[in-house]
């Protein structure tokens, strides 16, 4: 155990409700009685508590759970949020996704018997807003490809093509020219695009499929290692997830 989750359970034994209670409760009862005593029974207490609470498996276990509770929480309301303004097809997407890992999570919490396995599930449940993020990437970029059918750069470039062909005045012809140049840029990002929708769609399905396959592998007996190995291969497939949105923004 670092020195850092030490600390932690240490903070966590000081601050709990009913530990200040009882240590502002024997300050008050000295003043009120007018003898010290009480007010050291308190700290000898106190000590004691500090010196051995910490230290119990039954503490650590109670609150790492309270932890992961507030953390699952923040991470729920965060997901349903986004949930909302997704389309149906998304929204689909990210219940089956959330199905899989509920159901992971909980088979695996009963074999949970360290730090190292704790964070593997954490890190599970934050694939949900990692998920979400690529279905809302994966709209947005739809959503720009969409647009451009619209109105086709192609067709831009050729009419403008024309209309160079027949100018003959050299200033029209000179502004003709920078814009099929500006229309073929459009022609390249839309490029872009394409490729940016199939590369995020791409992990979209690979997401879906691992923890589909995980499920079955869990229901064969996975054990905590192999499960701790399969969960760190499907976090690796969405770490760019960053430098995509950073692209499209771009």
């Amino acid at each position: 155990m670092t020195t850092q989750t030490a600390d932690r359970y240490l903070s966590t034994a000081f601050y709990s409700q009913y530990n200040l209670i009882l240590l502002g409760g024997s300050a008050l009862f000295a003043l009120a009685s007018a003898s010290p005593v009480p007010l050291a029974l308190g700290c000898a207490a106190e000590l004691l508590w500090l010196g051995i609470g910490p230290r119990t498996t039954a503490f650590r276990k109670r609150v790492d759970q309270a932890e992961d509770g507030e953390r699952r929480a923040v991470l729920e309301d965060e997901v349903m949020s986004g949930m909302r303004v997704l389309s149906p097809e998304h929204s689909s997407r990210l219940l089956g996704v959330t199905q899989s890992i509920s159901w992971i999570t909980l088979r695996a919490e009963g074999q949970v018997g360290g730090a190292e396995e704790r964070e593997m599930l954490l890190d599970l449940e934050e694939l949900r807003p990692v998920f979400l993020r690529l279905c809302q990437l994966h709209e947005r970029v739809t959503q720009r490809l969409e647009e451009g059918k619209l109105s086709p750069p192609e067709q831009e470039v050729a009419d403008l093509s024309r209309a160079y062909a027949a100018e003959k005045d050299l200033g029209i012809r000179f502004t003709l020219h920078q814009g099929i140049k500006a229309a073929q840029k459009k022609i390249e990002q839309q490029g872009r695009w394409a490729e940016l929708q199939r590369q995020v769609e791409q992990k979209l399905i690979i997401v879906e499929q691992s923890l589909s396959h995980l499920v079955g592998q869990q229901q064969l007996g996975l054990a905590g290692a192999d499960l701790n190995r399969e969960v760190q291969g499907i976090i690796a497939h969405v770490v760019t997830l960053p430098s995509l949105e950073q692209e499209l923004d771009s």
